[in-house]
């Protein structure tokens, strides 16, 4: 077997994968980037990027980001609250490696990102699950939750959330269970991470504010990326939190060794924000995005089976559908293998095995055509 590969996924041909949580390449913006690139290295400051990065991030970049998330987010960011990423797994990990310790107890949305739950797992945290209701996670359990485990004696280091377009569920925090959530979490001494992944691509707005809001607190980490929002081969993103939650990230050994992260593709960047391509281009994802819901919608509507039913995602990536109490979503991927199409089965998301009645598909990876024709198959799958 080879570990010679050129990109995350290979679909096997013939099959399409409704399972995979990727932008596809016609959304990718390389002339944009390539015009940024140019730009870049037109200047003398590339002697700036091209050597290892200040330890928060390049300063240019964080002045032009905080600019940029000021008007986005419609709230005052100020630079010296952010600090730059690798994108938001490497932000959940440098998370972990300096604010928990072997055997510590995580608290996540029931269900929640299984890959996340991955880089929680290879810090030997434990993960424990809030269900979700239609205003996202119940904080009055997870109040429970906390003060159960307090009494264990092993209380919550960390809150793991995904407040806007849930993923698997598409679901969002209510604003009003966001300010909750920031109280719960105060009072038990747990510091909330928020996975703001999904926050910009959003398709009937306005939403709930991001918990960026919340920083001022003491006790949020908003992460946020630009790979579902430019591309995920930059690699880059950032963690807006207080002085000290960034002072602590900025002692790592990581820092300290390699410098502040990505300078190259932070100037990159820097120049996309500085010349309005960037809010450009999250409003075209938002116009081609809301077309796919629509498209996948009138899909499954065609040809999914009665007692099968899903919500119309209002941002994100993602239909989560669920399946008639008793089914089985592994053995409904099985039958869609079989068939030539792909899903992801519920219980990958669940921090202890449920789930098992649902199923997740995405509309960010396919173009219209293919789209349909894979919905088409899981239709045909369900009905086996």
């Amino acid at each position: 077997m080879t570990t010679i590969q050129y990109r995350q996924v290979e679909v096997p041909e013939g099959v399409i994968d409704l399972g995979v949580g990727q932008p596809d390449a016609s959304v990718f913006p390389a002339a944009l980037l390539g015009r940024a690139a140019a730009a870049c290295y037109a200047t003398d400051a590339s002697d700036e990027f091209l050597q290892y990065g200040a330890d928060y991030g390049d300063g240019h970049h964080r002045v032009a980001l905080a600019g940029f998330l000021t008007d986005a987010y419609n709230l005052a960011v100020d630079p010296e609250l952010l600090f730059t990423t690798n994108g938001n797994s490497q932000a959940l990990d440098l998370v972990c490696t300096m604010f928990t310790r072997h055997d510590d107890v995580v608290v996540v949305e029931e269900p929640t990102y299984f890959l996340a739950r991955g880089i929680l797992a290879d810090h030997g945290l434990g993960a424990i699950g809030v269900p979700l209701d239609e205003d996202g996670m119940r904080v009055d359990l997870l109040e429970l939750t906390l003060e159960k485990l307090a009494s264990e004696g092993r209380p919550a280091r960390l809150i793991y959330v995904i407040p806007a377009f849930n993923n698997p569920t598409g679901i969002s925090l209510s604003a009003e269970r966001r300010a909750m959530l920031a109280d719960v979490a105060e009072r038990h001494g747990a510091l909330i991470v928020a996975d703001e992944v999904y926050h910009l691509l959003d398709y009937d707005p306005p939403g709930p504010p991001p918990m960026s809001a919340w920083v001022d607190r003491g006790n949020v980490i908003s992460m946020g990326t630009f790979s579902k929002i430019l591309a995920p081969g930059l690699r880059l993103g950032w963690i807006h939190a207080s002085s000290e939650i960034l002072a602590r990230l900025v002692s790592s050994g990581l820092v300290a060794s390699g410098g502040g992260l990505n300078p190259v593709t932070s100037a990159l960047v820097t120049e996309v924000i500085r010349s309005g391509d960037l809010a450009m281009n999250i409003e075209s994802l938002r116009r081609e995005y809301r077309r796919r819901v629509d498209v996948m919608d009138r899909a499954l509507r065609a040809n999914i089976p009665e007692g099968v039913t899903w919500r119309r995602p209002t941002g994100g990536y993602f239909f989560w559908l669920a399946l008639p109490e008793g089914s089985d979503g592994e053995s409904v991927r099985s039958t869609a293998n079989e068939v030539g199409v792909d899903v992801r089965h519920g219980s990958l998301f669940s921090s202890h095995g449920g789930m098992r009645h649902h199923i997740r598909l995405s509309f960010a990876y396919y173009l219209d055509d293919e789209i349909v024709e894979g919905v088409a198959r899981m239709g045909r799958a369900l009905q086996a």
